[in-house]
């Protein structure tokens, strides 16, 4: 994520016959610092914000914009754009301060999740490549799985969407300026469109979107919109010099309106709703598009609010605030074994200061002086200080080079990542799902009747029920199988509950929807009440719904998604609640290390008892109110 690009002389002046500087833009820093704070809340599981991850489309619009308007610039003002000198301005601005990150990256890898440098090897490529975003595609890595470990290095597919627009975008303006501006403007706005039908048209609810989310071809619709907008709005309107009273209104109304399409999009735009993929995000780069018009300039009252010193520093860190806070969130969960509110003002801080030191000793003297000016000037502050100081440096130096050897070394030769008990005991159940049920439900078994509910002598026959849940259930299902013969199960990990209604509407179709449902979504992230109401409104008031709680006592979300569940569940007379979290919280021993999933045996003949119990005697449910 490259969005951070300095507007300086040393940036924006190209090599060659004198151009045009252009206009500083103070609201800018602002916009980006808005953007980095919503990513990182976001990745913090703030259940509050839940389209925070927008956050990197806000980004996208700045670097589009800032990147074109450069190229603009430069062509006017000497007849022809340096494209060799764009790339090395490119990658004195992207590469400085991506390196460090790397290194640190693998050594802490190394020491405190060294099951993952297998796969951080192929990330690391990716990453040195511009590929990451299509290498977590091929390595079918999900982007809003909040359950398992997640890629330490998935943050930079951003970084590479940028860097390959970095790559294409250059050459596509040298050709297109030659016929004109408007012709640019017009191929950027096709372009823009063409992403977002693209992105719309992979779309498929109800499934993970992160192809499209990841892929440059669907998500290339803000980078071109800020593109659009450098070419009609080179900033002219920064000029210095009393503004009449209409141009100040409008550009506050611009402010405003921007400043309101981003706020919706973040608190609205959840990371499963078709309205996101299908028009949301395109929505949320033109809102940034007119915040920029509004606010680039400072004039305006959200714009003063955007340029104040604290805001400005932070935006102008943000890009080294995006590379860090990702690892350290990862790596920080690996060392505390749950992420409390002070764990997680540790790891900001500690994020915020690596971002800060990497702006002061990195970013800065390579942008102002250049790869070979920075280290000219770094070399005589070594020979200026005492020979004590000198020493520390040097050795300093020397520890550096060989942490680059044991990170090369280290990557070279990293392990498979072993395979855990609970990896084994998932993959079994995987296995056994697919032999043939030992009871074959009955020609009439999925025919919704008042007699399908159970009755207090003991639950409903197996053949009588369908059960749809995530890795937690799927650990239970031999369990299941065994107490519930003929029961039909779709139990998969990272399953969250966005993809109920896609499945639940498939099972309908082939008329294989029983007339009990048992539904156990919810380890893998919070969702709105109203989804769930639409999938009771999918089954129907003649089929029996069964919601499993959750037991998460190392996930921040744990809390909202019962309280969703227990919610629903007591606003139907056909639904009732399941409450596994009492159970699994009396028998801690029975479940994996992450105290999440039940353990084979024991462990999961709990999970497949208490819900036996449950459909037995259907009133017994979770207290109401808030259940954590």
């Amino acid at each position: 994520m490259a969005n951070a690009t300095q507007v300086r002389p040393v940036e924006t002046t190209p090599p060659g016959p004198p151009g045009r500087r252009t206009a500083r833009l103070p609201g800018v820093d602002g916009i980006r610092a808005l953007a980095v704070t919503a990513v990182l809340v976001y990745h913090l599981s703030a259940s509050w914000l839940p389209g925070g991850y927008l956050g990197v489309d806000v980004f996208f619009v700045i670097s589009g914009y800032l990147i074109t308007r450069l190229l603009v610039a430069e062509r006017a003002g000497t007849g022809r754009i340096s494209l060799r000198h764009f790339w090395l301005r490119r990658a004195r601005r992207i590469l400085p301060p991506l390196f460090p990150m790397l290194l640190a990256t693998v050594v802490l890898t190394a020491l405190v999740h060294r099951s993952a440098l297998h796969q951080l090897r192929t990330e690391v490529l990716g990453a040195l490549t511009y590929t990451s975003n299509w290498v977590q595609i091929a390595e079918h890595h999900s982007y809003f799985a909040k359950f398992g470990d997640p890629s330490v290095l998935q943050h930079l597919w951003s970084l590479a969407v940028e860097e390959q627009f970095y790559l294409i975008w250059p050459l596509v303006v040298v050709l297109i300026l030659l016929r004109g501006r408007r012709r640019l403007a017009l191929v950027a706005g096709l372009g823009a469109i063409g992403s977002a039908a693209a992105m719309a048209a992979l779309f498929q609810p109800g499934g993970d979107p992160s192809r499209v989310y990841f892929g440059t071809d669907t998500h290339a619709s803000g980078l071109l919109i800020g593109a659009v907008l450098a070419i009609a709005w080179p900033a002219a309107s920064a000029a210095p010099g009393p503004w009449p009273r209409r141009r100040l209104a409008a550009t506050a109304t611009a402010a405003g309106l921007g400043a309101a399409g981003i706020g919706l999009g973040f608190w609205l735009l959840g990371q499963y709703s078709d309205a996101t993929y299908r028009g949301g995000i395109l929505a949320v780069s033109a809102a940034t598009a007119v915040l920029i018009v509004g606010t680039g300039h400072g004039r305006t009252p959200i714009g003063a609010l955007l340029a104040l010193r604290p805001v400005r520093w932070l935006g102008a860190r943000s890009y080294g605030l995006y590379l860090w806070h990702w690892p350290v969130l990862v790596l920080g969960d690996r060392i505390f074994a749950q992420r409390t509110v002070i764990v997680g003002a540790i790891e900001v801080s500690v994020a915020v200061l690596l971002a800060a030191g990497s702006y002061r000793f990195i970013e800065r003297p390579v942008l102002t002086h250049g790869y070979r000016g920075a280290l000219s000037r770094a070399w005589r502050s070594v020979q200026g200080r005492t020979s004590a100081r000198r020493g520390g440096l040097i050795t300093a130096a020397g520890a550096t080079a060989a942490l680059c050897v044991f990170a090369v070394v280290t990557l070279l030769h990293a392990p498979a990542a072993p395979v855990s008990g609970l990896d084994r005991q998932l993959a079994a159940a995987q296995l056994a799902a697919k032999q043939p049920p030992a009871v074959e439900p009955t020609p009439d078994a999925v025919a919704p009747s008042p007699s399908a509910s159970p009755s207090p002598a003991g639950p409903p026959p197996g053949n009588q029920i369908s059960a749809l849940g995530d890795s937690v259930m799927l650990a239970a299902s031999p369990a299941l199988r065994h107490q519930l013969p003929g029961i039909q199960i779709d139990a998969k990990v990272s399953r969250a509950m966005q993809k109920g209604p896609g499945i639940i509407s498939g099972w309908a179709h082939r008329g294989a929807l029983r007339p009990v449902v048992l539904l156990g979504l919810g380890t893998n992230g919070p969702f709105p009440a109203d989804m769930l109401e639409g999938i009771i409104g999918q089954l129907g008031p003649d089929r029996t719904l069964y919601l499993v709680n959750v037991y998460l006592p190392t996930r921040p979300w744990g809390g909202e998604v019962n309280h969703t569940l227990t919610k629903v569940a007591s606003g139907h007379t056909n639904v009732h609640l399941i409450d596994w979290r009492s159970a699994a919280g009396a028998h801690q021993n029975l479940l994996w290390p992450d105290r999440i999933h039940p353990r084979p045996g024991a462990g999961a003949d709990l999970y497949a008892r208490t819900v036996v119990e449950a459909m037995s005697t259907p009133m017994r449910a979770a207290p109401p109110g808030r259940v954590q």
